[in-house]
C-alpha cells in the first residue's frame, strides 16, 4: 500500500470534513475524497477542495485495478485486509496518522 506524507494543510482538511466524506485513494501528492453526491474531489497542498480531473480520477483506478489483480492471488479476507485494517486509504502528516 501507497503511504502519501500529508502537508499539515492536507491534514486540517481531513479533519474538517463532514463524516459523510471518505478518503477514497491518493495521486502523485494529493488525497482524494468522495462527497456524499459522488463526486471525487482532490485535496491541493495548500488545503483546498479542487474537482478532481478526469486523468487524476483514471490514475487512481488504475492502482486500484493493479492492486486488486496483485491482491488476486490471496484468500478472500486476506485480500479486503492485507495488512489486517480495514480497508481505508493510509496518510500521515507530520503528528497525526490519517486512516480514511
Amino acid at each position: 500500500m501507497e503511504t502519501l506524507t500529508l502537508t499539515d494543510q492536507q491534514g486540517l482538511r481531513i479533519d474538517e470534513l463532514p463524516e459523510d466524506y471518505r478518503v477514497i485513494g491518493i495521486d502523485r501528492s494529493a488525497p482524494f475524497v468522495r462527497k456524499p453526491t459522488g463526486q471525487d474531489m482532490r485535496i491541493l497542498q495548500n488545503g483546498n477542495l479542487t474537482a478532481a480531473t478526469t486523468g487524476a480520477k483514471d490514475r487512481l483506478a488504475g492502482k486500484v485495478a493493479d492492486e486488486a489483480r496483485r491482491l488476486a492471488g490471496k484468500g478472500a479476507d486476506e485480500a479486503r485486509h492485507p495488512d489486517g485494517g480495514d480497508d481505508g486509504v493510509h496518510a500521515s502528516a507530520p503528528y497525526t496518522s490519517v486512516v480514511g
